[in-house]
């Protein structure tokens, strides 16, 4: 059998009830810390579920899943994931790989940025496709997250800004700004920022993307392009942190 299990969205103290019983009835316990920013102790994880907890990189889990799927045939084996387990695509496809090789398995959700996000004031079911800004690479330099927030625009629609899991929002703005120069836009109008959604430590601020490009929340991050706004949102947002 294999459980997806999510973390939740900050630390070891996240995970749920349900996700605390399905690792102690685990053979085997694997986290993945690859696909979103985690600000929990592994160690202290470990004592919560009496376990300890391998660590396994990207490839494990996408090159070698066949793998991780033939141990769950004869094993009950766990991975553990930041945030909701099925926020990443690549876990949607182990379940899918179940499916096809008759292997049992169950998910255990967890509390993730698609719900955090809530905390800005703006409603959720007016947000459009998620988009996350890439790092640009030699060779190769992405839009398409500009292009997502271009779509959205035309609707009205609010747009998260996922962030690669080291940048902070200042790399962020520059990467935007850089791409909304190249293309003589002018989408980059307001926004909010947060970061480390759900610690102690959580920052939302919302301002003018001019006064919010130079300042430096570290990741955990997440850029919010506000689409049309409603009235409620509207005075919500005039409540949050400023520049």
């Amino acid at each position: 059998m294999l459980s997806l299990i999510g973390l939740g969205i900050w630390d070891e103290r996240d995970i749920s009830i349900r996700g605390i019983e399905a690792c102690k009835r685990a053979d085997k316990l694997y986290c993945e810390l690859y696909t979103a920013a985690w600000g929990g102790d592994l160690a202290k994880l470990e004592k919560l579920v009496g376990k300890k907890i391998q660590v396994v990189e990207r490839s494990d889990v996408e090159d070698d899943s066949a793998k991780l799927i033939e141990e769950a045939k004869t094993k009950h084996v766990a991975l553990l994931a930041p945030g909701d387990p099925l926020t990443a695509t690549t876990h949607v496809h182990l379940v899918m790989e179940c499916k096809q090789k008759k292997v049992d398995y169950e998910v255990v959700h967890a509390s993730s940025i698609y719900t955090a996000i809530a905390k800005s004031g703006l409603q959720l079911y007016k947000f459009g496709r998620t988009a996350t800004v890439i790092t640009p690479a030699k060779g190769y330099a992405s839009e398409g997250f500009y292009d997502a927030l271009a779509e959205n625009q035309k609707q009205g629609l609010h747009t998260l800004m996922l962030l690669d899991v080291n940048m902070g929002t200042k790399q962020a703005f520059d990467i935007l700004f850089s791409i909304e120069s190249a293309k003589k836009s002018s989408l980059l109008k307001e926004a909010v920022i947060c970061s480390a959604l759900g610690s102690e430590n959580e920052r939302v601020i919302y301002g003018k993307t001019s006064d919010l490009a130079d300042i430096e929340l570290p990741a955990p991050a997440v850029i919010i392009i506000p689409g049309k706004l409603h009235f409620l949102e509207k005075e919500f947002l005039e409540t949050l942190d400023k520049p």
